[in-house]
């Protein structure tokens, strides 16, 4: 039989009360996850993206609707970002001087300091409007002083190639402001080559966009099954300014380079139907009062007749 000393035994006793007694490391409290600051988007550009109304004072028969690009995102960004944009008068009246409000533009981007410059129809007027001497030789000069100003930014920049504009009423843009379809596509591929050099720019394809919304109508991918539009329908009267519909197909069109340059923002998960961009615009009552007309009709396979 072993006989424990008085000793052994207290200490033997005493342990669970020591022990008890003995402080213990906090456990560490995680850290709150920090809300990602809201995307601040900045809009500068020409009379699209400042929302120009065709009406009676500039010849139109009657007083036509649109949204400025402001307004359109807005919904798109919700809580998790911000938009501003460059003031309207300005904006609207690029095509009297567009190096120098193309300047004022981009002085005042810079000091906004936005996380993504939008920049859609920025170049247009760069490219149109009035030239002297040599024709092609101007506008390629115009448009490089033009995307120059742009240049400055590191942010992600977004800008779009420049449509062609024939057929717009007179008006709205004389025959002689437009370059033929041969020195557009020659600037286009100018515009292009710049952006290329620059990682942080994503050229928007606004041409092919308004080709399709002129010339064969836009299919609308509508949660109930696609709507064909007849051409032209996106426009307003001058044949040169989207309509809020066509304001709705362009946030449409545009929603895939947000989302790019969002990075790993939040915003880059976000992903607006068509009815969504719809209603951003306001453009209900346009939908619901578009004629209803054919698709176009798919080519046939080859080898077939």
């Amino acid at each position: 039989m072993c006989i424990l000393r008085p000793s052994l035994l207290l200490a033997l006793l005493l342990t669970p009360w020591l022990l008890a007694q003995t402080p213990t490391e906090p456990q560490a409290t995680p850290a709150p996850v920090a809300a990602a600051k809201p995307l601040r988007v900045h809009v500068i550009g020409a009379s699209v993206s400042g929302g120009f109304r065709d009406g009676p004072m500039t010849g139109a028969e009657r007083l036509n609707d649109t949204v400025n690009l402001q307004a359109l995102l807005r919904p798109w960004l919700d809580e998790q970002g911000s938009v501003t944009i460059h003031k309207t008068p300005q904006m609207l009246l690029m095509f009297t001087n567009p190096q120098k409000i193309g300047t004022d533009q981009a002085d005042a981007a810079g000091k906004q300091a936005p996380d993504v410059l939008l920049a859609i129809d920025f170049p247009f007027w760069f490219a149109y409007g009035y030239v002297n001497g040599d024709e092609a030789e101007a506008r390629r000069e115009r448009l490089a002083k033009g995307l120059e100003l742009l240049a400055r930014f590191t942010v992600p920049v977004l800008v779009g190639d420049l449509p062609d504009m024939q057929g717009a009423a007179a008006r709205m843009l004389n025959p002689r402001q437009i370059p033929s379809p041969e020195l557009l596509g020659a600037l286009n591929q100018q515009l292009r080559a710049f952006a290329k050099e620059r990682p942080n720019w994503q050229v928007v394809p606004l041409a092919e966009a308004v080709r399709t919304m002129k010339h064969q109508g836009v299919t609308l991918p509508l949660r109930d099954g696609p709507r064909a539009t007849p051409p032209g329908a996106l426009l307003q009267d001058d044949r040169l300014h989207a309509n809020r519909l066509g304001m709705a197909y362009l946030g449409h069109v545009l929603q895939p380079f947000l989302v790019a340059a969002a990075g790993q923002h939040p915003l880059a998960q976000r992903a607006f139907t068509f009815e969504q961009w719809v209603a951003a615009a306001g453009a209900e009552d346009e939908l619901a009062s578009l004629p209803t007309v054919d698709p176009p009709a798919k080519p046939a396979a080859a080898g077939k007749h």
